[in-house]
């Protein structure tokens, strides 16, 4: 696939998605963003925290993260630092 249907696809699921996700995930996920296993962490932990705090319990975003709920609580800790409980 070339990079313009990259693009697309990305746009697509970043409107069509059912679930609010960011931006930067989509397009790290086609490859359009290149992270650091660093950066991608602190991305996911504002991901992490951001679901934390629409109610999501610690369970169900470590399933989507495919975490430990002690994992998700950590990377949170560490990358997010206030707010968590």
């Amino acid at each position: 696939m070339d990079d313009l249907n990259y693009n697309y696809m990305a746009l697509l699921e970043a409107i069509l998605s059912p679930e609010e996700v960011l931006p930067d995930l989509i397009l790290y996920k086609y490859g359009l963003l290149e992270l650091s296993p660093k950066e991608l962490k602190e991305l996911e932990a504002m991901e992490m925290k951001r679901l934390y705090k629409q109610k999501w319990t610690y369970r169900e975003i470590a399933k989507r993260f495919h975490m430990s709920d002690s994992g998700v609580y950590r990377r949170m800790k560490r990358f997010g630092g206030q707010g968590i409980e």
